[in-house]
């Protein structure tokens, strides 16, 4: 049954390949393509078991000069998590990491499930799981490519969680862009003076104490993520869902219009 279960992925990983996404960039020199999951594994052979639900839509590059370095960070990435790739050191296709990935998820699932669901089949739903990732990439301009990523998982628990992970990329040279890749040095305080001033009006606070009394940044201080996309005219920050709110605020994105920071773009 496993060797069947492990085949039936690497079938549906093989015949999906070529699938285009609906929003996929394009830009000369580079091609992109895609990967397609959808399976569902039975924690036991009993009848009605508890189930874990993988669901991946991911699109990868394909041919380009740099191809292979960017296809490495989107691996580290936090796109699938665990991170089981970097217990590794070689460097494998993106078909193959994924398929690695999925194998070795469904493994731990039955491992670290079965056990506990045996003494406990009274709460069959608590062990069901789900690992939903569905992608997109965007141009925002000849050399820059966003890299946008939907995550839902559920592990048991009252709901699941849904994170946004937004990586953008100069195909030019490879490089995953930081911060500090596209702000000239010393900008943090000033881009938070802004960011507060935007929560503030967001959420109808006239300051950072009345910011926490609400629950937002009621844990540290405000930050900038390094989770954002760098559009053609605006730069747009994601707060993932429970990450600086409680869970019904949902995700939080600010926008800035590239102009208003252009003291501190280099």
């Amino acid at each position: 049954m496993k060797k069947f279960l492990f085949a039936l992925i690497a079938i549906l990983l093989i015949a999906s390949c070529g699938q285009k996404q609906e929003q996929t960039a394009r830009i000369e020199g580079v091609e992109l393509d895609s990967i397609v999951v959808d399976t569902v594994i039975n924690l036991t052979e009993e009848a009605n078991p508890p189930q874990c639900k993988v669901s991946l839509s991911l699109q990868y590059f394909k041919k380009g000069e740099n191809a292979q370095k960017m296809n490495e960070s989107l691996l580290h990435a936090g796109i699938l998590m665990p991170d089981y790739l970097s217990l590794g050191k070689e460097n494998i296709p993106f078909e193959h990491a994924v398929d690695s990935f999925i194998t070795r998820y469904v493994s731990d699932y039955k491992r670290e499930y079965a056990p506990l669901y045996r003494e406990d089949r009274g709460h069959r739903t608590a062990y069901n799981c789900t690992y939903e990732v569905k992608t997109k990439t965007l141009n925002s301009s000849d050399d820059i490519i966003n890299y946008v990523a939907t995550i839902v998982t559920y592990a048991g628990g009252e709901h699941a969680i849904k994170q946004t992970i937004a990586k953008n990329f100069n195909v030019k040279t490879g490089q995953l862009l930081a911060l500090g890749d596209i702000f000239v040095s010393g900008y943090e305080e000033s881009l938070k003076d802004m960011m507060l001033k935007e929560l503030q009006d967001k959420f109808s606070a006239n300051n950072l104490e009345e910011l926490q009394k609400k629950y937002i940044f009621a844990d540290h201080e405000v930050y900038i993520p390094e989770n954002f996309i760098l559009g053609k005219d605006k730069l747009t920050f994601i707060y993932c869902e429970d990450e600086i709110a409680p869970h019904n605020v949902s995700e939080i994105r600010v926008e800035f219009d590239k102009s208003d920071l252009n003291k501190f773009l280099k």
